[in-house]
């Protein structure tokens, strides 16, 4: 079971120089909640003032923004953080879990051997890039986040699954929160769609052999979140952004790219190009 949001500790001597960060880690600290309704509910604050908030158009009142820090326990410092500081302050801040009612999949994951020392090596942000599983002719990139949480490594992924290039096109973004394991030479992550609660996806992938990470290759595997559901797998390939990113930025750059767009490297292209050759009978993972 994937940990809850609940407290997060104080953090002094914070100048808040800008609120240009606030819309931002709002949203991220509303999506640990069921949803946004739950939070406005029980911050008996009105949603549509709530949704300014979130969306970066005003900035809470004094009262409002005490009532906001209470309900969340954090000050007005750490919600005008760099958001991949705040995203940081987030994962590192989780609260340890009931251990009653564990499931026989829980309890198989936890006598699995441990992996943290081998994943350490791959906190940080990455881009992931493959074929649109419910967008044919165009590649995805998505922003993944790979980061620890007391024994374990956990995702938070985000993708925004619209061409940036092509203003008339419906916007439709997803979040999902998954699972990192490492087994049998080979990095497992499992992730649940957070919006629809509808998909469940699967990657493998290689490890890096190389002193510094910068690429990882492998294989993800879903269904289109928009369209038929049909199973689908494709080629992926992690770009290592670094530990700490600005999240904004990096947000900037997701989105739906067409086949041949110069904004993708043409590394990239040719390493998830899901061609068989007459030799191969399924798809496989490319290791070179």
């Amino acid at each position: 079971m994937l940990p809850c949001f609940l407290v997060l500790p104080v953090i002094s001597g914070i100048d808040v120089k800008s609120n240009e960060y606030f819309s931002v880690n709002l949203r991220l600290i509303c999506d640990q909640y069921r949803s946004v309704a739950q939070v406005c509910r029980s911050l008996e604050m009105n949603r549509q003032q709530f949704n300014k908030y979130l969306s970066g158009k005003i900035y809470p009142s004094k009262h409002n923004l005490s009532r906001i820090c209470n309900y969340f326990k954090i000050t007005e410092a750490q919600l005008n953080l760099e958001s991949g500081a705040f995203l940081q302050v987030v994962a590192e801040n989780f609260p340890s879990q009931d251990n009653q009612g564990v499931s026989e999949i829980e309890k198989a994951i936890e006598s699995l051997p441990s992996s943290l020392e081998v994943l350490s090596r791959y906190e940080g942000f990455y881009y992931s890039h493959f074929h649109a599983l419910g967008f044919p002719g165009y590649l995805v990139r998505s922003l993944v986040h790979i980061f620890r949480h007391q024994d374990r490594f956990y995702t938070w992924n985000t993708e925004h699954l619209w061409d940036k290039e092509n203003k008339g096109m419906q916007r439709n973004r997803f979040k999902y929160k998954g699972m990192a394991m490492y087994l049998g030479d080979r990095i497992f992550i499992t992730e649940i769609e957070m919006l629809t609660k509808s998909v469940v996806c699967h990657t493998i992938l290689f490890p890096s052999y190389r002193n510094v990470v910068d690429t990882l290759s492998g294989i993800t595997t879903g269904v289109g979140s928009i369209n038929s559901h049909m199973p689908k797998a494709t080629r992926v390939e992690y770009q290592f952004l670094g530990k700490q990113v600005e999240l904004k930025e990096a947000l900037r750059g997701c989105g739906l790219f067409e086949l041949n767009s110069d904004l993708i490297d043409s590394t990239i292209r040719e390493r998830i190009d899901n061609e068989l050759t007459d030799q191969k009978f399924m798809l496989t993972a490319r290791d070179f």
